[in-house]
């Protein structure tokens, strides 16, 4: 059930409510809000050379300032880990993604790229969290997938949820769904923004839908757990116009709502009309649809092996969510970005600082990585490191907080191989980035290429560059370049900047789990 034939399916039949929103609470996932407004940023926000953080800064804190001058209090969740149920359909949407990367970055800067082909640059999420913890937003980071989590606060505080997803339009939220595409923050006008709002009770009303079916309709058009192959015969039934993927969904709607329910509680409901559907279509009843049903009926918080105190960080967003993913699946999948497809995985630049990473969350276990090797999605084995100490009571997992800082700071140093000794000078927000870029030319200088030292020197004209600062020569002409564009695309430039991305995001997301012995740099700048 693609999101887009559903909302398609629903908008054409105008199951929806014109609303004006303002002077109330809203749920919002977090996950689909900076997906949406880097995607949907116009002019486009860069996704070829590493991104466009300051840019989609100005987005974010736009978009908030209109809720604020419409009197709207957001509460924003955002998604953890991912169910280990949905480890198959993960890996297909990375091959996806690492389709789009080598698209986009094969594509000429001026060139037209395929509908839906984005990729989200490495550090968009962090730079949310810094946002929303700038600007005061309140929000929570969930240890596992914010669905059950965005159900039960919006039903708790009765308002709307404002995202994305399929999923709300199958969840019960009492006060409704908003979907990003129809909610123009933009257009706000006299403190009130124009929305469609959806309710699950006149979407069963229309199709004379028992509510207690809407998780089998779910679970047999298809989700990310199940979906049942019908070759054609609910589109067959249908008398819809439109184009075959609605006349499925119209079928099966046709089909549940006249199946005889009388005398039954929703439990048996929902098991007679799954029972139903699938002889209907010469299927035998297994386990996967049942899952999938119960996802919706019985939305449950993840819970998690980790520490408390680590869930407590992870929550509060002072700690990657990457950490319930390697404590508690053991697996980690590296999201494919742009770069040179004829160069290693950039991610490789930042395989020691990983290796640290896993050895502290796991007490020195093996892990599993999914990265990309030349053209595939491949796992890779990869042995963690447990740093080398006299004191590794101390940097157990359970205690790792409670930890001497002099301790956790050596251990950042033998990840990254630098001597934290040497920054006494340099500025606190730069402390981290310079440790990762000497960490970053070192590994380079293994493999070295003309590019890489101007790619140094661009990155310390950067660190030297105040950006609050007078305007000055410096900064004319960077804005000059900026203003000029990419006119010849490099892909071993982007792809040495790309490596270094990498050692920054894993460095800081170590900086974190180890508490800050270095101070925490601003992700935008």
């Amino acid at each position: 059930m693609e999101v887009s034939t559903l909302k398609k399916m629903i908008d054409d039949l105008c199951l929806h409510e014109d609303v004006h929103v303002g002077k109330t609470s809203l749920i919002i996932d977090g996950n689909a809000l900076y997906y949406f407004l880097y995607y949907t940023s116009d002019p486009k926000l860069d996704q070829r050379c590493g991104g466009d953080y300051p840019g989609f800064k100005h987005k974010v804190c736009n978009f908030f300032k209109t809720l604020q001058d419409c009197e709207v209090n957001p509460y924003v969740i955002l998604d953890g880990g991912s169910h280990t149920e949905k480890h198959e359909k993960n890996v297909s949407r990375l091959k996806y993604k690492l389709k789009k990367a080598k698209t986009i970055a094969e594509t000429e800067p001026d060139g037209t790229l395929p509908e839906g082909y984005n990729v989200l640059p490495p550090l968009v999420k962090d730079v949310f969290i810094e946002i929303l913890r700038e600007k005061g937003i309140e929000f929570k980071v969930c240890l596992g997938e914010a669905d059950p989590e965005v159900v039960s606060e919006a039903n708790q505080k009765q308002c709307a949820v404002l995202s994305i997803d399929k999923d709300f339009y199958i969840f019960d939220v009492h006060k409704g769904f908003l979907n990003l595409h129809n909610f123009e923050w933009k257009k706000e006008e006299d403190g009130k923004i124009p929305a469609k709002i959806y309710t699950r009770s006149k979407f069963c009303q229309h199709f004379k839908l028992d509510p207690a079916l809407m998780s089998v309709f779910a679970s047999i058009a298809g989700n990310d757990y199940s979906r049942l192959e019908d070759n054609g015969a609910f589109a067959k039934e249908s008398s819809s116009p439109g184009e075959y993927s609605i006349k499925r969904l119209d079928g099966m709607l046709g089909f549940l709502s006249k199946v005889n329910l009388d005398g039954l509680d929703d439990s048996q409901k929902r098991e007679r009309a799954l029972s139903e559907a699938l002889n209907h279509v010469g299927k035998k009843e297994n386990q996967t649809f049942k899952l999938a049903i119960k996802k919706y009926v019985k939305p449950e918080k993840t819970s998690s092996k980790l520490p408390p105190w680590v869930c407590e960080k992870v929550e509060r967003g002072e700690l990657t969510s990457f950490t319930t993913s390697v404590v508690d699946q053991k697996t980690i999948l590296l999201t494919p970005l742009v770069e040179d497809f004829s160069q290693r995985s950039s991610y490789k630049a930042a395989y020691r600082i990983r290796q640290y990473f896993y050895g502290l969350l796991t007490g020195g276990e093996m892990c599993t990585e999914y990265d990309r090797d030349g053209e595939e999605i491949k796992d890779y084995r990869v042995p963690s490191i447990l740093p080398s100490s006299d004191e590794q009571k101390q940097l157990k997992l359970q205690r790792l907080h409670k930890a001497p800082e002099g301790l956790r700071r050596r251990v950042f140093e033998q990840a990254l191989q630098v001597q934290t000794s040497d920054l006494e000078n340099i500025p606190d927000q730069l402390k981290l980035p310079v440790c990762v870029t000497v960490f970053w030319f070192k590994k380079l200088q293994h493999h070295s290429k003309p590019e890489t030292v101007n790619c140094l020197h661009a990155l310390l004209l950067w660190f030297v560059c105040e950006p609050d600062g007078p305007e000055d020569e410096f900064e004319k002409k960077m804005k000059a370049l900026k203003d000029e564009g990419v006119s010849i695309w490099q892909p071993r430039v982007a792809h040495a900047f790309s490596q270094w991305q990498c050692c920054m995001r894993q460095s800081l997301h170590l900086n974190q789990l180890l508490c800050s012995p270095l101070p925490e740099p601003q992700c935008v700048r």
